[in-house]
């Protein structure tokens, strides 16, 4: 692995205060194979309180599945059930016999009250069993409800999963629904060293444990510390994301969790500098990595030492930007510090507040003048939840909350693709409903105007028609394009569409927000029809044979 930092100025000017930003990263190497990759030691703890009933209990048993189809003998893993009690239903054991495990998984029936801390705890006594240095020792916490059961204070639950995390056992947490305490999650999860993740509909679930998964069996470096010492040149250091921080004298210390293969680990933080009175090379921190690389041999504990250094320009030298990309992710993590503050004053009823702080954020990033995709994107799904919080209780539901605080969270544990993809998601479903209901507002009851298949001749867009002539069609903001389109959050090139033969095929060019044909995100080639609703974000174009 490989450490290194980066300022986003690297010239100040004299006698004169100002503010850097600095990321901190720590480069992984490449993922191991399955044979060289750590076995894990696994508890998958499983609410089935009776409002598990139905479609979430159905997608968290293909879930759970899913995970024992892709564990080897190598691995060890236990299965624990909770309602008002609790019941283990798979003991710790090597995955040997996996027909008999999802059997048993099939057999998961709803009912009762949520005991969340006695089935966390059962599952954490199953880790502790077997747990060693070798393994990776893990708990996966799923539930869709308060707990209301056994501890339920939230101080105590907390202080449990950080005591568990200092003697060796991670958790990770997943709330599905809209019951849960998304608050309570993402703290243990925080203190006890895992990730958190929303499942914000029950189909996602197996989805979701497959990232979790593919996370799990790519860890090459766990418990992974950046501790920053700065010197008197620092009057003030503040973390832009959201790592547990221990304070020791002067070092400050962020506890950032597993490495993953192929990972770039990032720490930002925000340094203010005084006015600094001599000209020329000045050090202003160190920078101190720990963390534990795994090898064949076991695990093997890394420090590296970097030392923090600016030069110091005479007055009427103006410092140039020389990293734009520091900046790039400083305003991805100010726009999820936005949403947490957003939470706070909505919670409080503070709703023009809520969307005061978030419009900020959005202004922002509109001024720092940049066509990166992804911060355009940000640009939008901010100012969209601004719009919607300013309409107060009518929106700020429980659901509502759960994906800001999400989205919030997700990019400030260096998971924003995450946070894209929950809103692809939520775009999809949007558009699914949209599209059943137009289907019910028609007489025919039909769910399209397409005729048979038809190929397209036109396409339609804001009142604006574009012949489809020729063998490569590409659309998106960029004047380049054959087609643009332009607004915010379609990509500079966006998608493209194809001649073959008769045909026109439409693929998507990795933009930010993704094509979605007739509700569907596409992910591979598609044949156009008559009738075919095509959106690039919220843009909507209708295909037509003319």
């Amino acid at each position: 692995m490989r450490a290194d930092f980066v300022l986003d100025y690297d010239l100040l000017t004299v006698q004169q205060p100002q503010k850097l930003y600095l990321i901190a990263r720590l480069t992984a190497g490449t993922a191991p194979s399955d044979k060289e990759r750590r076995p894990l030691n696994l508890s998958v703890v499983i609410d089935r309180s009776g409002s598990m009933a139905g479609e979430k209990l159905d997608y968290t048993r293909q879930a759970a599945q899913f995970l024992v189809q892709n564990l080897t003998a190598r691995d060890i893993l236990s299965i624990v059930l909770y309602n008002d009690t609790v019941q283990t239903l798979v003991p710790a054991e090597t995955v040997q016999h996996k027909d008999t495990i999802i059997q048993r998984i099939d057999s998961i029936k709803a009912g009762g009250t949520t005991n969340l801390s006695g089935g966390w705890l059962e599952g954490c006594n199953h880790v502790s069993q077997n747990q060693h240095t070798d393994y990776l020792n893990r708990v996966i916490l799923m539930t869709d409800g308060l707990a209301n059961r056994g501890v339920t204070d939230f101080n105590k639950l907390v202080g449990m999963g950080k005591q568990k995390f200092e003697g060796g056992i991670s958790t990770t947490t997943m709330g599905l629904g809209s019951d849960f305490n998304e608050d309570l999650l993402i703290a243990m999860a925080n203190a006890s060293g895992g990730a958190f993740y929303f499942i914000e509909s029950p189909e996602v679930a197996p989805m979701i444990f497959q990232e979790e998964l593919r996370g799990l069996l790519n860890v090459i470096g766990q418990n992974l510390m950046i501790t920053l010492e700065p010197t008197e040149q620092v009057s003030n250091v503040n973390q832009l994301n959201a790592y547990p921080v221990e304070m020791n004298g002067e070092k400050i210390t962020f506890r950032m969790g597993d490495v993953f293969g192929d990972e770039v680990k990032t720490l930002a933080l925000e340094l203010a500098i005084p006015a600094l009175n001599e000209v020329g090379e000045r050090q202003i921190a160190t920078l101190h990595f720990d963390y534990d690389e795994l090898t064949e041999n076991g695990a093997e504990h890394r420090q590296l030492t970097l030392p923090v250094k600016i030069n110091v320009a005479p007055a009427g030298v103006q410092p140039v930007l020389a990293n734009p990309g520091v900046y790039h992710s400083v305003l991805l993590l100010k726009a999820a510090q936005a949403r947490r503050e957003a939470i706070k004053q909505a919670d409080r009823g503070h709703y023009k507040e809520a969307a005061k702080i978030l419009e900020h954020a959005a202004s922002e990033i509109e001024t720092a003048d940049t066509s990166n995709e992804e911060l355009v994107e940000e640009e939008n799904a901010l100012r969209k939840q601004a719009e919607e919080l300013a309409q107060g209780s009518a929106y700020y539901s429980e659901f509502n909350r759960k994906m800001m605080s999400t989205q919030a969270v997700y990019t400030m544990t260096d998971r924003h693709s995450s946070t894209q993809a929950l809103r692809i998601r939520e775009l999809e479903r949007m558009l699914k409903q949209q599209k059943m209901a137009d289907a019910s507002q028609k007489p025919d009851g039909n769910e399209s105007k397409k005729t048979n298949g038809a190929t397209p001749t036109t396409v339609t867009w804001k009142e604006r028609t574009f012949p489809l002539n020729g063998d490569l069609i590409r659309v998106g903001r960029a004047t380049q394009n054959e087609i643009v389109i332009e607004a915010k959050g379609v990509s500079r090139f966006h998608c493209q569409i194809k001649r073959d033969s008769n045909k026109l095929i439409i693929e998507d060019l990795n933009s930010t927000n993704g094509t979605v044909v007739d509700g569907h995100l596409l992910n591979g080639p598609h044949t156009l029809s008559d009738g075919d609703e095509v959106y690039l974000c919220n843009e909507k174009l209708v295909f037509r044979t003319v």
